[in-house]
């Protein structure tokens, strides 16, 4: 099995490090992260891809080793977008696979939407669709609830109640359980904490969330609808999305109508896995995207 390799690439104003498998190989597979990860997440995947096609997880802007511009402005969805279509450009492929988590789908859905003649097919694990997540953000008290999150982690200064006791609170809030269960490791825990404590860093990742114009319904804006065309948010490529059914911040209503705003879509769940699916089920996922990637790659043969 292939090596996990590191580099740099300029995109645009600002560097960004990833990690990489099978560099030799000429398909490529764009894999993004989501909050409070780094390229780390897909460290079980990037492996198993890269025996056979150029696997790639960047550490988004603002995390672990890539830049951290300042200011909220920086973290718009446009600049998100351009970095990973700056990525791809950097690696030479015009066209090229988008497999994402979390706030990483985020920006996987914002790509494939507005460039989907430069995507192959895309991946989604646990990330809700924009359109779908928007309304059920403004009507469904369920999710209203568990996104009460989002509102905490725009308030200024967040960031030390995230830092303070050596990030005890953000990591009993995401992968203690996990850590105690043996799903995750000791290591694994010290390289979350290290990407965390890289200067500047939480900074960066909660200015995803004050970016960003979705939030939870409060008492007084619920049930007025989220305003959005759904039109605008169409999905044109293929898509697999692998959806853990236990998880804590995101509701299954997410996959309810999926089939209304994405063309092609085929749906994996998975009844007992949470919201963190590359490490409760990290060979399920390696296999369903390899499979995924290599059903699309087989239809281009002759």
């Amino acid at each position: 099995m292939t090596g996990i390799r590191h580099s740099r690439a300029k995109v645009g104003d600002i560097t960004l490090h990833y990690a990489e498998c099978g560099a030799e190989n000429d398909t490529l597979v764009l894999m993004l992260h989501g909050f409070p990860e780094f390229w780390y997440c897909w460290k079980d995947q990037l492996p198993v891809l890269g025996d056979k096609y150029h696997a790639v997880a960047p550490d988004m802007r603002g995390y672990n080793l890539s830049d951290k511009p300042e200011g909220v402005k920086s973290y718009h969805i446009r600049h998100l977008v351009s970095d990973v279509v700056g990525l791809a450009d950097h690696l030479g492929q015009e066209k090229f696979y988008l497999v994402a988590h979390d706030w990483g789908a985020a920006i996987a859905y914002a790509v494939a939407i507005a460039h989907p003649e430069r995507i192959k097919g895309l991946v989604i694990l646990n990330g809700p669709h924009p359109y779908i997540f928007a309304e059920l953000l403004s009507n469904n008290d369920e999710q209203i609830a568990h996104s009460q999150y989002m509102a905490f982690f725009q308030k200024p200064g967040v960031e030390n109640r995230m830092l303070k006791d050596n990030g005890k609170w953000l990591m009993d809030w995401t992968f203690r359980a996990h850590i105690d269960k043996g799903q995750m490791t000791k290591e694994d825990e010290d390289a979350y904490l290290a990407a965390w404590t890289q200067p500047g860093a939480m900074t960066a990742m909660l200015n995803y969330y004050r970016a960003s114009p979705l939030v939870p319904a409060t008492e007084e804006t619920k049930g007025r609808g989220s305003g959005l065309d759904p039109q605008k948010f169409k999905v044109h490529v293929p898509t697999l999305v692998i959806w853990g059914e236990a998880d804590h911040a995101l509701i299954k209503a997410n996959l309810v109508g999926l089939e209304n705003v994405i063309d092609d879509l085929t749906i994996k769940r998975l009844p007992d896995v949470t919201h963190w699916v590359t490490h409760e089920a990290p060979e399920t996922a390696a296999n369903e995207i390899l499979a995924f990637v290599d059903r699309h790659e087989g239809e281009k043969q002759p």
